[in-house]
């Protein structure tokens, strides 16, 4: 079965079983929207079989890192293999191999498992698709986004500022829709820029889950009887997609209004709005997610462009710093400066 994709004037085709494109489509849905453009940038097949290259990457393939991770469950490794413009990878953890043509702009995933042809079919078009954005413009950054009314709000911070459960208040008690859950690209247009979302998992702390109804009763049994202080000890994050946390109200695109940083000053973490944002711009290098591909680009060009776009966003693109000691306060402090309360 195919099916042909958008996102930000880049189209694409997925060749794979229904089964496979609707599994992928829980996540990537809600963000790539199906597309009848008469010609497409690349193309990806999903294959259930085991891969005829595998033999001659690992006799000949060297390290390379595909996702990058301090937690051993999620980190990959993997063995690449070039021969002339064909570029073959063997994913240790999944066992799946990627085979790219350069030449043809097609892509082929081989795997007998279908959850692993669903997990890798994901990394590989997220993956392509951001090089592509960048190319187009595009940066991505660290940031959740919501919208209401004409007001597109962006939330940059790192681990522990807030970002999730701030987000997840205003659409839940505050009428705001859903435009990204912990990445973003930004892109210049018509004299601003613009959020587009991008297609992330929410990975929520328990802390995060007992805080709202529509996420409570998805809490683990044996974390339900322990107290606030004895959940933020838990180093536990559970992954749903917007539709299982009850997210109704989406759009996947806005125009931006304000731009918060966010400052927990219970972790002493620093105010300063340029290395704020340094530390959560993530064109051309993402630190989870590698350039195993090289399909696009010159690293030193997209750097010297992200740069350029970073001051920009600073001096246009109303940028504020929130400090909060509470949860409820930082509501209070982003629904004023946005006039969205």
């Amino acid at each position: 079965m195919m099916r042909q994709y958008k996102y930000m004037g880049i189209n694409w085709k997925v060749n794979a079983e229904k089964d496979i494109l609707g599994k992928m489509d829980c996540l990537l849905g809600d963000y790539y929207k199906e597309s009848y453009a008469p010609k497409v940038d690349f193309e990806v097949t999903l294959v259930e079989k085991i891969s005829s290259d595998l033999t001659e990457i690992l006799e000949y393939g060297v390290p390379i890192t595909i996702h990058n991770s301090k937690k051993p469950s999620v980190h990959e490794e993997g063995l690449v293999y070039l021969n002339g413009y064909i570029r073959m990878i063997y994913n240790k953890a999944t066992k799946s191999v990627y085979r790219l043509n350069y030449l043809s702009k097609k892509i082929n995933i081989f795997n007998k498992d279908k959850s692993s042809l669903v997990k890798d079919g994901i990394r590989v078009i997220r993956d392509i698709v951001k090089a592509l954005a960048e190319d187009s413009g595009g940066v991505m950054v660290h940031a959740a986004a919501f919208k209401k009314n004409d007001k597109g709000v962006l939330l940059i911070g790192g681990k522990g500022s807030g970002k999730t459960t701030l987000s997840l208040k205003f659409l839940y008690e505050h009428g705001c829709s859903e435009v990204s859950r912990d990445r973003v690209i930004l892109k210049p247009e018509k004299q601003s820029f613009y959020i587009y979302g991008w297609p992330n998992y929410y990975n929520l702390t328990l802390r995060t889950m007992r805080d709202f109804s529509k996420t409570r009763s998805m809490l683990p049994e044996k974390y339900e009887k322990l107290s606030d202080q004895e959940l933020d000890a838990v180093n536990v994050k559970i992954q749903c997609t917007a539709d299982e946390i009850g997210i109704e109200q989406k759009c996947s695109e806005v125009k931006l209004t304000h731009t918060i940083f966010l400052v927990n000053e219970r972790q002493r973490w620093v105010e300063d709005m340029e290395e704020l944002l340094a530390v959560n711009f993530y064109s051309p290098v993402d630190l989870n997610y590698p350039n195993w591909h090289h399909w696009t680009g010159n690293n030193d060009e997209q750097r010297e462009y992200g740069v350029m776009m970073a001051k920009k966003l600073l001096e246009e693109g109303n940028c504020h710093v929130v400090k909060w000691n509470t949860i409820n306060e930082a509501v209070d402090k982003i629904g004023h400066l946005a006039d969205i309360l």
